[in-house]
């Protein structure tokens, strides 16, 4: 199996688990705190491998620009997420996610050129439609939830353009590096979003589940899963990576299934085979070629 293969996988897996990690670190934790917990542990993390692994690094102005804007992208996007989460149903937050393929191939597309051919835009549609089956009975959005859909099509945009802009400018430098610096930017954004908003310490102790969640979100979500994402980017067209969005959803569901027993509809098989056939149509020529 191809190692950009495996590197899918265990993005899929790793995505498909966040959510519920998400849920859990937030328990008694104010969201921008467990923000800048997760990435305040992975920065530190990241760096601590780098050194123990000896990968050789020098700091650079091509590098930096790297660092602040990837790292700034991805936390103004988590901030977005996790803001608009409050006020939109989780199956919204799904389906609108699932337009990253599609706002990753339109950047693509003014930055780097690329053409999207006519059977990815297909395969991305029939993607985004499994999605809406999938989650058909929490598709609901009132007046209210208007500016959170506001905001998380911006992040949405914004995680589209660090992709694409990793890929013009980062094609050289190591994913690991890249990432490292990256998360420090996070923490350090994510330390001021916790100032502005103002939330206290935490006076009670805070839940084991909740701390193994950071800890999760931070070493694996973050420093490995951040890392084999930035390589994947490099190795691939940003829009092949952005695909495996489609997946996640329908994989987490698969994942309730297998490990706590959930009850599996019609819905959910109808959702699952259109997102599968979205995926091959997608990548229709790479397995061909293949």
């Amino acid at each position: 199996m191809p190692l950009q293969t495996l590197a899918a996988v265990f993005l899929v897996l790793v995505w498909s688990t966040t959510a519920l990690a998400i849920n859990w670190s937030v328990a008694g934790v104010p969201y921008p705190l467990a923000l800048l917990s997760r990435f305040a542990v992975a920065a530190l993390a990241a760096f601590a491998l780098l050194g123990l692994a000896r990968r050789p690094w020098r700091w650079s102005r091509r590098l930096s620009r790297v660092w602040l804007f990837s790292g700034l992208g991805t936390s103004v996007s988590m901030l977005c997420s996790y803001w608009a989460s409050q006020y939109i149903a989780s199956g919204v937050v799904a389906v609108v996610f699932g337009l990253i393929p599609l706002t990753t191939a339109l950047f693509a597309h003014w930055w780097l050129a690329e053409r999207l051919d006519r059977h990815e835009l297909v395969g991305i549609a029939l993607g985004v439609a499994g999605l809406a089956t999938l989650f058909s009975e929490h598709l609901h959005l009132d007046a209210a939830g208007l500016p959170g859909l506001a905001v998380l099509l911006l992040a949405v945009a914004l995680q589209s353009a660090v992709a694409v802009r990793l890929k013009a400018e980062a094609t050289e430098l190591d994913p690991f590096v890249v990432n490292a610096g990256a998360l420090a930017v996070c923490a350090v954004v994510s330390g001021i979003a916790w100032l502005v908003h103002g939330t206290p310490l935490p006076v009670s102790p805070i839940d084991a589940r909740a701390l193994a969640a950071i800890g999760y979100l931070a070493l694996i979500g973050s420093v490995l899963g951040f890392g084999v994402y930035y390589w994947l980017i490099r190795e691939c067209r940003p829009g092949q990576v952005a695909v495996l969005s489609l997946v996640s959803p329908a994989a987490a569901l698969w994942l309730g299934h297998v490990l706590n027993a959930e009850a599996v509809s019609a819905r959910v098989l109808a959702g699952t085979g259109l997102i599968l056939v979205g995926l091959v149509l997608h990548q229709r020529n790479q397995l061909l070629r293949r």
